[in-house]
């Protein structure tokens, strides 16, 4: 199968869908698939121009402007796109599908839309964003351009993002709700099983330890998530309770502050960002992952987490929350004070934290990348069956 992924964003920028597409396309070429991605983010901070690599078995071909903010964007990039899909039309080489994602700034994917249909190829877009109150940005822009009644199999990361998604494309067959379906982030979740240490062998002592990872920035809210545990610690007996949050970002010198003004160095680490072998051997001798972001789309970091074994507290309504089951597989909170309750609990109720890391031993279902591959490519099928059959070949 030939695949053309198109994404503003990709790699070396660090982030949810940046992770996502370069490891999806991967897959499929690993899996023997030809697999191209078109995007806008060069390959150096201020690089700009046209260039193609290939690595590790994926054509990457990026669209780079001088845009202030180095912003990944190109004003011409539509028209990129377009002549490089006819192009490749023209050598017999037609791509079987072209797959779209989209975050919440994402010209070029929103855009290359309706071209990519006018040629009659298979289209799939996946929403890999909250969108908040931008979703009415993109209704209005809907209402001009109607880009919601392509024909194009919708998608998304998760039911979280989907919900915006199914209001814009409107009632499914028989006015029903709109079908978009769920192509969740895969992962490899073996490489993220982790041999167990226990409390008694880990450096930070016998207390129960909570992790986190992520960028430190207002979406995140791992200022709060400090906040809660410092409320937690405050509560709870000396040596009960250890935290340790990983990441890097504009925030983390008001969290290093606040960790210093508060007097616990003793029970918070800021390494700042580590590395996927760092995070595995840092899991190691965790027992929590906590997530406290709400407009979380998916949570790469937190399946991670999850894959190696930690449980997980998370706040309702994220895309995080829809793969945790709260008190069984683990904690789902409302607020700041019910996430700080939760660590009290978990630090003063041994039975409750066994059974949850218990039953963490069993990773999520569905996120598996032969269960993902699947997944995605009964997409594509769906997406050649709704092509215009006057486009095609």
């Amino acid at each position: 199968m030939r695949i053309t992924h198109v994404s503003d964003t990709y790699l070396p920028l660090l982030g949810g869908i940046e992770a996502q597409v370069s490891r999806l396309a991967g897959q499929q070429a690993a899996a023997g698939h030809e697999v191209e991605v078109i995007t806008t983010t060069p390959a150096t901070p201020g690089a700009h121009g046209v260039s193609t690599t290939v690595r590790d078995g994926v054509t990457v071909h990026r669209i780079a402007a001088r845009v202030p903010g180095g912003w990944p964007i190109h004003p011409r990039s539509t028209a990129h796109v377009t002549a490089r899909l006819r192009a490749a039309i023209a050598r017999g080489e037609r791509p079987d599908v072209v797959h779209l994602h989209m975050g919440v700034l994402a010209p070029t994917a929103q855009a290359a839309l309706r071209p990519v249909t006018r040629l009659g190829l298979p289209a799939v877009l996946t929403v890999h964003s909250v969108w908040g109150a931008a979703w009415r940005l993109f209704a209005a822009a809907d209402a001009v351009g109607r880009w919601s009644r392509l024909p194009v199999r919708w998608s998304a990361v998760s039911e979280l993002t989907a919900e915006p998604l199914r209001r814009l494309v409107g009632p499914g067959a028989g006015g029903g709700v709109a079908d978009v379906a769920i192509l969740p982030n895969g992962l490899d979740l073996d490489a993220w099983r982790v041999p167990r240490t226990e409390r008694a062998a880990r450096p930070e002592g016998s207390a129960v330890h909570v992790v986190s990872a992520a960028r430190f920035a207002p979406r995140k809210r791992m200022l709060p998530l400090l906040t809660a545990a410092a409320d937690a610690v405050s509560r709870l007996p000396a040596g009960a309770l250890f935290v340790t949050l990983a990441g890097d970002g504009p925030e983390r010198a008001a969290a290093r502050r606040f960790v210093a003004e508060h007097g616990l160095r003793d029970v918070v680490s800021l390494p700042g960002r580590l590395t996927g072998t760092e995070l595995k051997r840092l899991y190691a001798r965790a027992d929590v992952f906590a997530a406290p972001a709400v407009a979380e789309a998916f949570g790469l970091a937190a399946l991670e987490a999850q894959a190696a074994g930690l449980t997980v507290v998370t706040r309702a309504g994220s895309g995080v929350a829809e793969r945790v089951v709260d008190g069984a597989t683990g904690l789902v909170v409302p607020d700041n004070a019910a996430l700080t309750a939760a660590l009290v609990r978990l630090a003063t109720e041994p039975d409750l934290l066994d059974g949850l890391l218990a039953r963490a031993a069993t990773p999520p279902s569905g996120v598996a990348w032969p269960e993902v591959l699947a997944t995605t490519e009964q997409a594509y099928e769906e997406a050649a069956a709704l092509a215009l059959p006057s486009r095609r070949p």
